[in-house]
């Protein structure tokens, strides 16, 4: 195996870029000789560090700063890691010892933590893949800064590739990063890193350390209400889903005018910058007039400029790129659009016209178990509509309908099981997004609301209506119907699946709505005699009783906890509670999500609607043990309810 194969295999398994840098090489080329961020401090026997890119789709860069951009950079993180896991497995299985670098981690001896153990900027800089900008963002010419990356470490000795020499960015003469920075945080090739952090890590561990600092000096009442704040909640759903906590803040990315995916979907967008000052213009003016006399610009000694690219800015690099790119836009050379996901085995190729069935059936190879397509009607009121042409890709991926078997509302093997369905459908979400940006069209991911902090006012009662709108605009869709309970309820799989809407603004066929309800109400009202919460009413739900249920290790319950943990006056049983099962599953939970983002299913399980509960369900779920004389009156009344005169001429 020599690098081409290695570069092919990733790109292949849907890297958008590949390059190797020697250990060898990176062991003599520090980042800063004080931190050795080097392969050899990790592991001496590596030869080669295989760097895989995935750039971040253009579509969140139109949408204003927050989750929706922050939740699309989790997305993508997570695809990059599963892409070089993958590749180092393979790399084993022909010989050769390999492992993915920690990329999302820091090293707590370096510089207090601020440095990761192997620096992903300067690994491209070396794999030949960029150059650092004017804010040291990595920029390559076909995505400029909007891209992530990562390296496997490996025994295998490859050929390393040769880094980019010229200057990708143009620098002083741009300046439109320093304009741009919310912190006012770029230097002259350079950043200053705390100042940026409060912008990029708007929920990072100084953020954190900040807010305990002031939590511990404030008194019991003001500590509770620090437990319920929106600000503990962004922290929490930063050490949940890496939401808000890691390199988020998306200004410099959006701004700047590298890149193919720049000229194709940026460029009017972001023509203006509105945080640009006058003082702002005459630092940059005083950058290239530092630059232009020869004078001392701190981030291009004879160290660092290696990584700047040593042969200044001429500009050759990016008009080859502009070229090549023109000529793929003209259709003169193989391919079309940006990236290269159309070389994804098996998956539709670069050349394929883009219309619903084309979505689908890509939709379907990475994963989605149903596809489904709305207009802009079925768009909720926050999510972003740009014009008549918007569309809603509603896919979803069905449930382990083993799980279900298990007995009980509270079984952490069923959401953990779901929670693996909802991460294995958000790894689908991002692979389509980024194929159809590939081809022209920009696409968002909607967020999840659990995971949109905005959405936070108390108890969660903002979670769950927009779980019932999802539900709607499922069924807007052509996925299904609304059960009793404003559940989505689809032919093949009943309510037993996970959904996720992303948004693009092709004029796509739209599905029909299935016109025969799928719920037999409260003719069944299987739902209302199995929820534990009784929170089943009569086509509606109470929210937030079902939010108890359905995350029950979330935010709620844990600020909750934590409000009686300080309240209690009695130290040991204070300690006690510290140390209870409770406490146990709000750790694990934070950690993976699960009883988080996946919780209590027992309205889906009993379910009789869908092709699987007859073949998998119906003999092991047909008796409900949570059925009561009062669930059963109230079902009587709704029947009544419903064949009453007074409700048919409603």
């Amino acid at each position: 195996m020599d690098a081409s194969d290695v570069k092919r295999l990733g790109k292949e398994l849907g890297a958008d870029l590949v390059g190797i840098a020697s250990a060898e090489v990176l062991n003599a080329n520090p980042p800063d000789p004080k931190y050795p961020q080097t392969p050899e401090r990790i592991w001496p026997d590596c030869k080669s560090v295989i760097v895989i890119g995935t750039h971040i789709p253009t579509a969140v860069f139109r949408c204003p700063p927050g989750p929706m951009v922050q939740y699309m950079d989790m997305a993508i993180l997570r695809r990059m890691d599963r892409i070089a896991w993958k590749l180092s497995a393979i790399l084993e299985d022909a010989g050769h010892a390999a492992f993915v670098t920690a990329a999302q981690e820091t090293d707590w001896n370096f510089k207090r933590a601020s440095y990761g153990h192997l620096s992903n900027r300067h690994l491209a800089v070396e794999a030949g893949l960029g150059t650092l900008g004017l804010e040291v963002n990595l920029l390559t010419p076909e995505f400029g800064p909007r891209i992530n990356f990562t390296g496997i470490l490996t025994d295998l000795e490859l050929e390393g590739d040769t880094p980019i020499t010229e200057q990708i960015c143009i620098g002083e003469g741009c300046s439109r990063c320093l304009y741009s920075c919310p912190s006012d945080a770029v230097l002259h090739f350079g950043i200053d890193k705390r100042r940026c952090a409060t912008e990029a890590q708007e929920f990072g561990y100084a953020q954190i350390t900040g807010f305990f600092g002031k939590f511990l000096k404030a008194l019991a009442a003001d500590k509770k209400k620090l437990m319920a704040s929106r600000g503990l909640y962004g922290f929490w759903q930063g050490m949940l889903r890496v939401v808000g906590s890691f390199g988020d803040c998306p200004r410099c990315l959006a701004v700047c005018p590298v890149g193919d995916d720049y000229h194709a979907h940026l460029a009017e967008p972001q023509k203006e910058i509105p945080e640009k000052t006058p003082e702002r213009v005459a630092k940059g003016n005083d950058y290239k007039e530092i630059r232009q006399t020869g004078g001392e610009a701190p981030g291009l000694d004879d160290w660092n400029i290696r990584w700047v690219g040593p042969e200044g800015y001429t500009g050759k690099v990016a008009k080859e790129q502009r070229r090549t790119f023109k000529q793929l836009q003209d259709g003169q050379l193989p391919g079309s659009g940006i990236g290269n996901l159309g070389s994804v085995k098996n998956s539709p190729p670069a050349g394929t016209v883009l219309n619903s069935d084309t979505v689908k059936e890509c939709a379907s190879y990475f994963g989605a178990d149903l596809v489904g397509i709305a207009g802009p009607e079925a768009m909720a009121p926050d999510w972003p509509a740009e014009n008549t042409d918007t569309r809603v890709i509603v896919l979803a991926r069905r449930l382990s309908g083993g799980s279900a078997l298990i007995k009980g509302w509270d079984n952490r093997q069923k959401y953990y099981n779901d929670e693996l369905a909802m991460d294995a459908l958000e790894g689908t979400a991002s692979q389509l997004v980024s194929w159809l940006e590939d081809r022209g069209a920009p696409v968002v991911i909607i967020s999840p609301p659990d995971v949109d902090r905005n959405r936070w006012g108390g108890e969660g009662a903002d979670f769950q209506t927009a779980a019932e709108a999802m539900a709607q605009t499922a069924v807007k869709a052509g996925l299904g119907t609304l059960g009793l309970n404003l559940q989505l309820l689809t032919p093949e799989y009943g309510p037993r699946v996970v959904t996720l809407a992303v948004i693009c603004n092709l004029p796509l066929d739209t599905d029909a709505q299935i016109e025969e309800v799928l719920c037999q109400g409260s003719d069944c009202g299987r739902c209302l005699s199995a929820c534990p919460g009784d929170a089943v009413k009569e086509w509606g739900r109470d929210w937030l009783v079902c939010g108890r249920y359905r995350s029950p290790h979330g935010f709620a319950h844990f600020a909750n906890y934590l409000g009686r943990v300080i309240t209690e006056p009695d130290v040991e049983k204070r300690n006690s509670m510290l140390r209870s099962e409770d406490s146990f599953n709000i750790w694990l939970s934070t950690l993976r999500g699960v009883g988080v983002i996946s919780g209590c299913r027992r309205c889906q399980d009993v379910c009789p609607v869908g092709a699987d509960y007859e073949t998998v369900l119906k003999d092991a779920l047909e008796e409900i043990p949570e059925d009561t004389p009062e669930k059963r009156d109230r079902l009587k009344a709704m029947v009544n309810t419903e064949n009453s005169d007074a409700y048919n001429t409603r």
